[in-house]
């Protein structure tokens, strides 16, 4: 959801009126009409009503005007706050993004910090989670994203920023190709693609979440990473788990990804050495935390 759709709904809350919010916001009345019609579709519910006398609230809309109140005032606060910061920091950052993490999160944030602080050099690599803290423990990044559970020294430091959901991808003529969702029980039994266990703490995560702590499935072809995997399940070798962000990035003819029925969820986090000094990545972090929109909880 784009703050600017949140700027309309709540432009036009308080006007009650398409041409004065349209005034209000700089922009022409059709072009606010369609940006509410397009945030409505994105939420599924409308959000004001409409004839030819007057524009008032939905419940819905009542409901949810608060919260982008809200929301508004919170990205006011940390851009206040990355401007305030911007004016002493420089430099370059150096992060090894996550593989798994696709367009999500941490890419999100990455996105973002790189817009509030366009002075500061970000150099980027993508890697498994064991690679990246492995890098970090180096000094050959500033930070890493990575899947708990972690195996970490105590010279570095870590903190859980998020959760990405699983979802199965099976071949598009398997049984469960034309389900609207799918539980564990569906597929207990079938071979599984996946990638080695030396890829770090996603591996242990997305077989816990889905087959529990004490089961395991028969892994049938070990792949270096997602795209491999997806591919094999395109052959018909098995079936395979990927989190939702990377299969956002994986749109393959001959697969098709599946949601589960109750959440099933892995962890994102990021570490980085307690000894660096570099100002950067100290911005980065205090970033993080508004960005987040809580306090940070390090591991």
């Amino acid at each position: 959801m784009e703050l600017r759709s949140l700027r309309y709904f709540v432009t036009l809350a308080h006007e009650l009126n398409f041409g004065k919010a349209a005034k209000v916001l700089h922009i022409t009345q059709p072009g606010l009409s369609q940006g509410i019609k397009a945030f409505e579709r994105q939420l599924g519910f409308p959000v004001f009503e409409r004839d030819r006398q007057r524009v008032t609230l939905t419940p819905a809309g009542e409901a949810l005007l608060p919260e982008a109140l809200k929301l508004l005032e919170h990205a006011s606060d940390v851009t206040k706050l990355a401007n305030s910061l911007a004016e002493h920091n420089n430099g370059t950052l150096e992060i090894g993004h996550t593989r798994s993490a696709g367009v999500g999160l941490p890419f999100s944030m990455v996105s973002a910090f790189r817009n509030a602080y366009p002075q500061v050099e970000i150099k980027v690599r993508n890697g498994f989670s064991s690679l990246n803290i492995s890098h970090v423990e180096g000094r050959e990044i500033d930070l890493g994203f990575v899947r708990p559970p972690l195996t970490i020294g105590d010279d570095l430091d870590s903190e859980t920023i998020g959760h990405d959901s699983v979802v199965l991808a099976v071949p598009a003529d398997h049984r469960l190709a034309t389900a609207t969702s799918v539980t564990t029980a569906d597929f207990i039994d079938e071979p599984l693609v996946f990638f080695t266990r030396e890829a770090g703490g996603l591996w242990q995560s997305i077989l816990n979440v889905v087959y529990g702590p004490e089961r395991r499935p028969e892994i049938v072809r070990i792949e270096s990473d997602e795209p491999h995997m997806i591919a094999a399940v395109a052959e018909g070798t098995g079936i395979s788990l990927i989190t939702d962000s990377a299969a956002d990035m994986l749109k393959m003819p001959g697969v098709v990804f599946k949601r589960f029925r109750s959440p099933t969820k892995v962890p994102m986090g990021m570490v980085w050495r307690r000894d660096n000094v570099n100002p950067a990545l100290n911005t980065f972090l205090e970033f993080t935390k508004h960005f987040l929109g809580r306090t940070a909880n390090t591991a």
